[in-house]
């Protein structure tokens, strides 16, 4: 199943608050500078936000280890003709939901 573009965001602005603050917290440790760590924490957020969603949708592109949708062929955009119910009745019979 397909993700749509604002579930991505959403997963990498989360994943990128935990990663921040995590590189901000290395960055403290090491320097003791906490201005230091904020100002890299601020470039890193960015940086990496538009990277990981990028990465989710490169992914999202690539066919390999998905299952192929058995409906998936069939024009959706507009109303379905009858011998398109038909077929989609067919199919789901095929996978044993009917």
């Amino acid at each position: 199943m397909r993700e749509y573009h604002k579930r991505s965001m959403v997963k990498a602005i989360c994943w990128r608050a935990v990663a921040t603050l995590t590189t901000m917290a290395v960055v403290f440790v090491f320097t003791r500078r906490f201005a230091l760590a904020v100002q890299i924490g601020a470039v890193e957020v960015i940086a990496k936000i538009v990277f990981y969603y990028l990465h989710e949708r490169v992914w999202n592109a690539i066919r390999w280890g998905k299952p192929h949708h058995p409906l998936a062929g069939l024009a959706v955009n507009r109303e379905l003709e009858p011998e398109h119910m038909e077929e989609i009745r067919r199919r789901l019979e095929e996978l044993g939901y009917l």
